[in-house]
């Protein structure tokens, strides 16, 4: 039976139509080395009402492009598709920062020493040659925010900065992903699947029960495909959502209730008026958004 998610954030009432969008969940493995060997890419497909209707593994880029749906589509890509920056961090790090959001600090040199080139970079260049919209997403903020919302509806009334900001800190993300070149943890994957079953609907897929190394390291790359998708879902569709950034400067989507939504925005205003970043305003999602390839 399909999840109890039909509620759009911030309208208080349930979606009665299925938009025609075609959304797409990418978690990239983007160490170059893995991109050779057994594949550690996932893809996830959702429709308008939420329904994952493909849930797949890819390897090369060619293998990746010819597993996403075709144009037009929306791409949301856990990983860097813009780096202008040679060293330091792009302006969307900084702004999230400054919303106790950590984010991986992304620039060229970083990415070089870390995982070997900027694959997410050169992809991003090949889905725009297709027509397709690529985004960036954090499943780990789409976890996070999901679990907030449990308690804190999005729709809810806004709290007051401190409080807020202190019930934020103290909510974090299920950690199911391996550390180097550990095993992902089976306790937190089936923790991170229970959030996104409450907002998707996800079929009979879960991860393995006892999964070997292989399986746990697969079904956490399948859980950050689907938490991408999620944020395409609810940009396009549901609302309650942020895009933030430039294609050119790098962007990224956020699921946001308006707590962490008013937070950004006033970030945001007050570095552009320092001159400490370049970005403009936050865009809000909703039915009927679109987002530029």
């Amino acid at each position: 039976m399909p999840p109890e998610r039909r509620q759009r954030p911030g309208t208080g009432g349930p979606s009665t139509t299925v938009p025609a969008v075609r959304i797409a969940g990418l978690h990239l493995a983007q160490s170059l080395e893995h991109a050779r060997g057994r594949p550690r890419s996932a893809i996830a497909e959702v429709d308008g009402a939420g329904r994952v209707t493909r849930l797949v593994l890819a390897g090369s880029d060619a293998e990746i492009l010819a597993a996403l749906p075709g144009a037009p589509a929306l791409v949301v890509v856990d990983a860097a598709l813009a780096v202008p920056n040679a060293d330091g961090r792009r302006d969307l790090e900084v702004v999230l920062s400054w919303c106790d959001i950590p984010l991986f600090p992304t620039s060229r040199r970083r990415l070089e020493r870390v995982y070997g080139g900027t694959r997410g970079v050169s992809l991003a260049a090949q889905m725009a040659a297709r027509g397709l919209a690529a985004v960036e997403a954090s499943p780990d903020l789409v976890l996070r925010e999901l679990l907030w919302e449990r308690s804190h509806p999005a729709d809810a009334p806004p709290l007051e900065l401190r409080t807020y900001r202190e019930a934020w800190l103290g909510v974090r993300a299920p950690a199911y992903r391996p550390k180097g070149r550990g095993r992902a943890r089976p306790a937190a994957l089936a923790e991170a699947h229970a959030l996104l079953a409450g907002a998707l609907d996800l079929g009979d897929w879960a991860p393995a029960p006892d999964p070997g190394d292989w399986e746990a390291i697969e079904d956490a790359a399948r859980l950050d495909a689907l938490a991408c998708a999620y944020a395409g879902l609810r940009h396009l569709v549901l609302g309650g959502s942020l895009l933030l950034g430039t294609r050119e400067r790098g962007r990224i989507l956020i699921p946001a209730d308006r707590n962490l939504a008013g937070r950004i925005a006033l970030h945001v205003e007050r570095l552009r008026a320092q001159g400490a970043v370049a970005l403009p305003p936050p865009d809000s999602g909703g039915p009927g958004t679109a987002v530029a390839p």
